[in-house]
């Protein structure tokens, strides 16, 4: 009677392991994650912290993300390229996402 029930539980669940499997079924999940990994925007840099990693950038709208021109702070992923990022400089750069924070991982 018990292996019935366990049986029978088991088989229940199935189901819904199954639906949950196809929960993203039909969704581009390549464009998401392409959009995700990585960002192209134009800005000027209104000033640099070495100290802390940080750039402060007033950009122009990225409309891949949908985000108006705004002045936001952008951690910087390699410090070798904080020699592209003075102050006054206008700068096309490359970011992601990275944990909670906009990470600039290049600079033409």
């Amino acid at each position: 009677m018990k292996r019935t029930v366990i049986l029978l539980a088991a088989l229940a669940i199935l189901p819904v392991g199954n639906a949950l499997a196809h929960e993203h079924e039909g969704m581009d999940m390549g464009a998401m994650n392409a959009q995700a990994a990585s960002s192209e925007g134009v800005g000027v840099v209104d000033s640099v912290d070495q100290a802390k990693g940080l750039v402060t950038l007033s950009h122009e709208p990225i409309a891949s993300l949908g985000w108006p021109a705004m002045t936001m702070d952008f951690s910087v992923a390699d410090k070798a390229l904080f020699g592209k990022l003075v102050k006054g400089k206008k700068v096309r750069f490359q970011f992601s996402k990275q944990r909670n924070r906009y990470v600039i991982t290049g600079v033409r």
